[in-house]
């Protein structure tokens, strides 16, 4: 015997079944946070090399590796102490901003892809570069 579509429909809506739940997250794996997200150098010279240290935390319940960090100019570069960090380890990563000749606001992105799979961090810096009177 043939049911009729309207009567699978009504028989499907009619029956009393478990209602849909979400599943739970699995909140394992490897969880990259890094703190602070941007810094302000606030006021600098020209020619000179600003440097600072971000914390890069692990989060997670696995171990973090760090695969590749991107800068969004030359004048900008990003060290690891470390490129792996174990469940609720940190390490640091090292930024330096060199100001050049550039003149006023200065600002740098730098984004690190890890085995984190949530997302890419990008963190940022800044600086007024000042240029001396003659």
């Amino acid at each position: 015997m043939r049911l009729s579509p309207v009567f699978a429909v009504a028989a499907l809506l009619l029956s009393p079944a478990e209602p849909l739940r979400a599943q739970p997250s699995k909140g394992g794996g490897p969880r990259m946070e890094i703190e602070p997200s941007q810094h302000d150098f606030g006021p600098a010279r020209q020619d000179q090399k600003l440097v600072y240290d971000f914390v890069v935390k692990n989060t997670g319940t696995e171990d973090l590796t760090l695969l590749r960090i991107a800068t969004s100019c030359g004048c900008t570069a990003a060290l690891p102490a470390e490129r792996l960090v174990p469940p609720g380890g940190s390490t640091t990563l090292q930024v330096t901003l060199e100001t050049r000749k550039y003149k006023g606001v200065l600002e740098r992105s730098i984004s690190v892809a890890s085995n984190d799979r949530r997302r890419v961090a990008t963190v940022r810096v800044k600086a007024f570069v000042e240029v001396p009177e003659p």
